[in-house]
């Protein structure tokens, strides 16, 4: 559980997988050019491997007292633009983020662990926002 509030009517609980949900649909927006890998630049199974996982045990989520903070990892495949995938992931997650979910995101922060081509070359490559 993410967040939860108690109101008049009932209680209002918001889960990590929906988040997860949002970063996955961000990611998809390439095309299977970029996909959602763990800190190692792993990536599980045949369905995250065409960009549709969205397993939220890779992606840190966490409540503070400023809002959201969100942290993710990808693998990006080779001649896609680093700064332009990871600025329009920051700019989408935290965009759908607040409007879905009505929580103020702090910071988005997408590491790119590799680059696929053949072979994955490894990066850390951080990106904040």
């Amino acid at each position: 559980m993410l967040y939860k509030v108690e109101a008049r009517d009932g209680s209002i609980s918001i889960d990590k997988n929906v988040v997860g949900k949002i970063i996955a649909k961000a990611v998809e927006q390439f095309g299977g050019k970029v996909l959602i890998s763990n800190h190692r630049g792993r990536v599980a199974g045949f369905a995250a491997k065409i960009g549709v996982a969205d397993d939220i045990s890779y992606m840190e989520i966490n409540l503070g007292k400023n809002g959201l903070d969100i942290r993710f990892y990808i693998l990006i495949r080779f001649g896609t633009s680093i700064n332009r995938v990871t600025e329009q992931l920051i700019s989408t997650v935290k965009k759908n983020t607040e409007e879905i979910t009505g929580l103020e995101v702090n910071s988005v922060a997408v590491v790119v662990t590799g680059m696929v081509s053949k072979q994955t070359a490894r990066r850390n490559i951080e990106v904040k926002g």
